[in-house]
């Protein structure tokens, strides 16, 4: 009698721990918020929807791996913010004419189909860099801020490990630097010679004032800062353009000083926030 007991008890916890596990992984969903997916041409893409949006529909234009350090994205979308993110192929991932045609359409649905501000925080990490600099340098207008966590600077410092400084550390990536040639149809000699990188053309950004936070490891020897994230401020500085940067001493310092803990995403949040919100009220005078 005791075993019937206990195996009517595990058939009546069944659905319970069934339907625990597919909220889990319920694609609608993004770590607990609302997500509606749908695609630009055959490209798949999705919007993480707030519960209660802040005025004029601000959003967050994740451009990379948007299920890490996920901190920033997420007091965003609990204080109103919307995040769209265009899930392209990794391998086509770097700034390249051809993947700005597809932002471009990506850009166009959110802010004339569905609303959203015209001036969306740009937020993205390493490869990401290329693609929010090469986005937002062709239109200055159109951004509220940038956002990077290990900026690059250039190619030839990542993928390519290639600059020629006898003190630079990076290590490059073989494979990326082959898929970034590919993906922009470079030969080695024309890749070396590229002349638009993150830290290259910053003069319009400078004059519409565009706000960058970078946040990077001091002992980062992927993407190292003296020939990174350094390298775009002081470019932009020179410029007059406003440069917030935030190393990460705290936490943990994983990947050869790579990935380190996000000290201090309400900070982040908040520049995010004040920069989107400013724009916002600018663009209704």
């Amino acid at each position: 009698m005791r075993n019937y007991f206990l195996i009517f008890c595990v058939l009546l916890l069944l659905p319970a721990a069934i339907w625990a596990q597919k909220k889990e992984t319920d694609p609608n969903t993004w770590h607990g918020f609302k997500r509606i997916h749908f695609t630009i041409d055959s490209t798949p893409a999705y919007i993480v929807v707030p519960a209660k949006t802040l005025p004029g529909n601000p959003w967050l234009w994740r451009s990379y791996s948007p299920d890490f350090h996920i901190e920033i994205d997420s007091i965003l979308v609990a204080k109103g913010f919307y995040i769209g993110f265009l899930d392209v192929n990794n391998k086509l991932l770097y700034g390249q004419p051809a993947l700005m045609q597809q932002w471009e359409r990506f850009y166009d649905y959110l802010v004339n189909e569905k609303h959203f501000a015209a001036t969306p925080a740009l937020e993205g990490a390493v490869r990401g860099t290329l693609c929010e600099f090469a986005w937002a340098k062709k239109h200055p207008d159109k951004v509220s801020c940038i956002y990077s966590e290990n900026p690059v600077s250039e190619i030839k410092s990542w993928p390519g490990g290639k600059l020629k400084d006898a003190a630079f550390k990076g290590s490059g990536a073989p494979d990326n630097w082959n898929q970034l040639k590919s993906a922009y149809g470079f030969t080695e000699e024309e890749a070396l010679q590229y002349h638009d990188n993150p830290k290259d053309n910053l003069e319009q950004l400078a004059d519409h004032q565009v706000p960058l936070y970078f946040s990077f490891g001091l002992h980062d020897q992927l993407i190292p800062m003296d020939q990174n994230a350094l390298v775009i401020a002081n470019n932009y500085v020179k410029l007059g353009g406003p440069v917030t940067l935030r190393p990460m001493t705290k936490g943990k310092q994983e990947a050869n000083g790579h990935h380190v803990t996000i000290e201090n995403p309400e900070a982040i949040a908040d520049f995010i926030i004040r920069a989107s919100m400013t724009k916002i009220v600018e663009n209704k005078h």
